[in-house]
Formats: structure tokens, C-alpha cells, sequence
């Protein structure tokens, strides 16, 4: 059986140095102060504080400027004058708790609460403790010596979860813990070393023991021994995996306060109506916490008639109990209380999830027009509509759905109208291709929200619009009326889709024909006629190139997205593509 001498000798810290000693010539004591620095490892950020008298708080600060040596940590540890402490590492061989005089979880105040901390941290494996008074306002710091080391925000994740499923409060003077659950940028709060000044070790029936480094350290290689590190594992990795981060309170603060400031303006002019109405039901739903569509309505009511500028520019003062219900309802569909288990997206954070929608939107589209411009240059283009879908979307990465949402980028029907060189169509530029993808990007700003709520509203203000109807604003289906003029139509050449082929436009004469109820076999024939590619010459892959990127760099939501070194790279390439098409151009 190995001594705790023994262990003490093997424990081996290459921060702490003995002043050029040989090992074999170290007293015990110099033994147990290597050993003891070796339990604090982590030297970066310790904090110190000036040791003034009992009845004063000490005055921590954090040295952030260089690393403590272990020899340096026992210096300040033995120094009367000062004292020290240590944060955590990644990894950690011990964990602590601490218990305020003033906790109601201190064993003076009630002990069966004391009793429950304790064995909380049993039920995780933590089984031993080595008690101390931490300093003379006869605070607890529990300690818990592992024999092995664990993550210590695995630990942190665990210990907490443990203590709140016991009802243990967690809080500043009450219980805390370390290591803590931290934001993953910042340091673990720092703990002062125990049996400094004021503080002493404990046994069992939390009884003085003394202050003798050697027993202390002694106690803690005994009881790291008795710790279940299979079940502290086993509970680190569930809280660990079930873990909830804190939420960031400002950002709903300011969003609470940015919709007070609007509903207290009031009317300011015409078309505001359904925009302050929405914001009155939002408010209400997410931050008063109602719970029914009635409570929201009669919110609504009660504030739009006190708000300033009602009776001169709300233009539904007559119908504004019908209107409130519907907003009601749809608030309740599409909005919960703040702090529930449906979570609430502020401004800002719709306004980046649009955003990186959009980039992404734009990405697709960009692959899409590579894709079809390399296929179209190597001939590698099938000739079936349906051959070129699953082309296009295999080698671009986009879905089918996806390419026929953007049509215009690479289906025959578009391509063809825009290479016809009598089409009297602007798309037959070279910027046609990017205003396309710009307007499929413009798109995607519509969101499914606005969309919903103007259906709630219905259709007699419109906000942010005045009295514009919204272009996806529901109109009723009219069934088309038998007159001599339903026959004819339009003079730009139709194509239709068969069988994953693409018939060529037809003649007048085929036109008559069909309309004269043509014979199956005569009209079969027609529309499987195989597709013949356009004669045409293509767009050059320059002005192509040249029209998106215009395109990119005139739509703010790209834009935004794009970093300023991005940007002026692509301004950079816009310029030296502009100038080798003039220089190409030139006779």
C-alpha cells in the first residue's frame, strides 16, 4: 500500500519550483505545498485581493497580464497579507460549492436544507466532500477531489442540474458553484484558495480541525479515492446534452420598448391602422402573457381608442371590434408569451434569418447559372426538359422544385425568347439573366408572416403600402365566359410541355386546326416533335457574368450580406471584366 507520503513525493507540478533544492532534501512540508499547488493548475487570470481585516469584503482583481507560477500561488497562499484564488481549465480534478453564512442552505440555519445539498451531489456520484470554512464570515466551501479528470462545464452543467432537480436554489449568497455554467467566450468565475486567513478545515460534524497544509492535503487524496466517476460521467453527459443556455434579456427589453414608443405615438397619418392594431395584439400576446383571443381584442379596442390621432386618421373606426378579433386570432396562432417554450424572435433576429435567407437564395441561383452556361458550353445539355432538370439540379445541388420556382435561368422557354435575335424583349440583354435572380431574391422577402397577416387583416389598409393592395392579397376566382374572343390568343409563340418534351410554336394554320378539334393522332404527333435546340448565339459568359454582378452589388439585401473585403473584390472584378469587354468590343 502506497503511503499518503508517497503519493505526496509522485505528485509532480513543473510550475512549482523548490529554489534549486534537490527532491530527496524537500521537508514534508515542502512536499505538501507542491502537492496542494498542484490541485489548482490553471494559472491564467487568478485573482487577488489585499487582506485587510475580518469585518470588510476584500476587494478582488483579476490579473490578466501573465501566468502565476505554482512556487508563486504558495507564496501568496502563505502570505498573511494577501490573499489568492484561481479559475478553472477546461478540464478539472475537483469541483466546489459554496454556502454563504446568510444562505438559508447553511447548516446554522437549517441543516435538514444542508443535508439536501449534499446529498444532491451523492446522487451524481459526488460522494465524499472535504468541508471548509472559507473565510471569518464562516461561509462553507465544499470541496469534491475527483481521481480523475472531467470537462468542466460537463461537471458545472451536471452539479447544477442536480441541485435544481432537488429545488436547491442557485444564486450569489445562496449557493454557488464552481465551476459554473459559463458563456462559451468568457472565463469560470475564481474562487479563493482554502485555509487562508479565516479559514480552517472542517470534519464531519463541521467541527474546526485546524489549518495544517499536511492533513489537508492527506484529506484531499483520501476522499478523491471515494468519488463514483462512472456516475458523475454518466450524469454529466445527460445535463450536458439537456443543458438550456440563460436567454439574453436585452434584446426582448428593447423590443418591449420599441413597440411601447410606437402604440404611445399613436396615428400620425393615413394607412397606419392595421400596422398599429398588429403591433397593440403582439404586444399584448407576448408581453402581457394573454392567453385567449378575447383578452387581445378587448386590449386592442380599449388602446386604439385612447391612442393619439384615432378619431382623426383610423379609417376602421367602424368595423374595429371585428378587426381586433381577427388580429386576435392570428396572434394567438403566430405569437407566444415571452419565456414560454415557443420562443419569440425579435426584430433583429428576423431581420438576419431574412437575411441569410436571401444569401442563400442568391447562392442557388448563382450555381444555377454556372451550371447551365458550362453544360450549354461543353454540350453536355440533354435535350428533354426532363433531362435537364435532373442535369441542372444534379450538378448545381439544388433540389428540382428549386429550378422550376426559377424558370427563367435555364428552361428553353425563357433561354429561347432571349436569344431569339427578333424578340423585342429586354430580357435579351445581357443583364437579363441577374434581374431575373434579382427578382426571384426580391421574392424571398415576402415572408410567410406578412403574408399571413394581411389575410387576417383583409384588404381595406395595407401597412407599410398606404392604400396599395399587397400583390399576394387574395382576389376570387372568376370562371371564364364562352364569347367569340375566348378563342383567340396571344401573338408571342406558346410552348407547351409533353411527355418531358418541348414542341417548336406553331402556325397560324396549326392554330386553326387544333381549335377545329384536330384528330389525336395528328395532334401526338405535333406535340412529341423533338425539341431543336436555338440557333442563336448564346450570351457571352462575360456580359453574363458582368450583368449579376451588377446585379449583387446594386440589391441591398445581397449587399448586406457580403463583407466589405467581398465587396470590393467584386467591384474589382466588375471593373476588369467591363474593361476586357470594351477591349474584345473594339475594333
Amino acid at each position: 500500500m502506497t503511503s499518503h507520503k508517497d503519493r505526496i513525493c509522485n505528485t509532480v507540478d513543473s510550475k512549482f519550483t523548490t529554489k534549486g533544492l534537490e527532491p530527496n532534501s524537500l521537508t514534508t512540508t515542502e512536499l505538501a505545498a507542491q502537492t496542494f499547488a498542484s490541485f489548482f493548475p490553471y494559472s491564467w487570470n487568478f485573482i487577488y485581493a489585499k487582506n485587510i481585516d475580518r469585518t470588510s469584503k476584500p476587494e478582488w482583481k483579476t490579473e490578466t497580464r501573465y501566468p502565476i507560477t505554482g512556487r508563486r500561488l504558495y507564496d501568496y497562499w502563505a502570505d498573511n497579507e494577501t490573499l489568492i484564488g484561481v479559475r478553472f481549465d477546461n478540464q478539472t480534478e475537483y469541483a466546489l460549492i459554496d454556502i454563504d453564512r446568510g444562505s438559508p442552505y447553511h447548516p446554522s440555519n437549517n441543516h435538514e436544507k444542508f443535508k439536501t445539498v449534499l446529498q444532491a451531489l451523492e446522487d451524481i456520484g459526488l460522494v465524499r466532500p472535504l468541508i471548509v470554512q472559507s473565510s471569518h464570515s464562516e461561509g462553507l466551501h465544499i470541496y469534491y477531489p475527483l481521481w480523475q479528470e472531467v470537462p468542466s462545464f460537463g461537471i458545472a452543467c451536471a452539479i447544477k442540474a442536480s441541485l435544481q432537480k432537488n429545488n436547491c436554489e442557485i444564486a450569489a449568497g445562496v449557493i454557488e458553484t464552481f465551476p459554473n455554467t459559463k458563456k462559451y467566450d468568457s472565463e469560470y468565475n475564481g474562487h479563493r484558495l482554502p485555509l487562508q486567513t479565516g479559514s480552517y478545515q472542517l470534519d464531519n460534524d463541521l467541527q474546526i480541525v485546524g489549518r495544517d497544509l499536511n492533513q489537508f492535503v492527506e484529506t484531499w487524496l483520501t476522499v478523491q479515492e471515494h468519488q463514483d466517476i462512472d456516475l458523475l460521467k454518466q450524469a454529466i453527459a445527460e445535463a450536458t446534452a439537456n443543458y438550456q443556455p440563460p436567454k439574453d434579456n436585452r434584446k426582448p427589453i428593447k423590443w418591449r420598448e420599441d413597440l411601447e414608443k410606437q402604440i404611445e405615438a399613436g396615428w400620425t397619418g393615413q394607412g397606419q391602422s392595421n400596422q398599429l392594431l398588429y403591433l397593440m395584439g403582439k404586444y399584448a400576446r407576448v408581453f402581457l402573457g394573454c392567453e385567449e383571443d378575447k383578452a387581445i381584442a378587448e386590449y386592442i379596442t380599449k388602446t386604439a381608442k385612447a391612442a393619439s390621432g384615432f378619431l382623426k386618421y383610423c379609417g376602421d373606426i367602424k368595423r374595429l371590434e371585428q378587426k381586433a378579433k381577427d388580429i386576435a386570432k392570428w396572434c394567438m396562432k403566430h405569437h407566444f408569451p415571452w419565456g414560454s417554450k415557443k420562443e419569440e424572435q425579435t426584430n433583429d433576429e428576423s431581420e438576419d434569418i431574412e437575411n441569410k435567407k436571401a444569401q442563400k437564395q442568391a447562392e442557388r441561383l448563382e450555381r444555377i447559372r454556372t451550371t447551365v452556361n458550362e453544360l450549354n458550353k461543353t454540350g453536355e445539355m440533354p435535350e428533354t426538359i426532363r433531362g435537364m432538370a435532373q442535369a441542372i439540379a444534379k450538378t448545381a445541388k439544388v433540389s428540382v422544385e428549386t429550378l422550376y420556382e426559377n424558370k427563367q435561368l435555364w428552361h428553353p422557354e425563357f433561354t429561347e425568347s432571349r436569344n431569339s435575335p427578333n424578340a423585342n424583349n429586354p430580357a435579351s440583354s445581357p443583364i437579363a439573366i441577374p434581374l431575373l435572380i434579382e427578382q426571384a431574391e426580391t421574392q424571398t422577402e415576402r415572408t410567410v408572416t406578412e403574408k399571413a397577416l394581411y389575410k387576417a387583416l383583409g384588404c381595406s389598409e395595407t401597412p407599410l403600402r398606404g392604400q396599395e393592395l399587397p400583390k399576394f392579397a387574395d382576389v376570387d376566382f372568376q370562371a371564364p365566359t364562352h364569347s367569340s374572343n375566348s378563342s383567340q390568343k396571344t401573338s408571342d409563340p406558346m410552348w407547351i410541355e409533353t411527355h418531358g418534351r418541348l414542341s417548336p410554336p406553331k402556325t397560324e394554320s396549326s392554330k386553326r386546326a387544333i381549335s377545329q378539334n384536330p384528330s389525336p393522332k395528328t395532334a401526338n404527333a405535333d406535340c412529341l416533335r423533338p425539341y431543336e435546340p436555338p440557333k442563336s448565339e448564346p450570351i457571352s459568359a462575360i456580359g453574363s457574368r458582368i450583368g449579376y454582378l451588377k446585379a449583387l452589388l446594386e440589391t441591398p439585401i445581397l449587399r448586406r450580406s457580403k463583407s466589405a473585403s467581398e465587396i470590393a473584390s467584386l467591384q474589382a472584378e466588375l471593373e476588369r471584366l467591363e474593361r476586357d469587354r470594351q477591349t474584345n468590343s473594339s475594333p
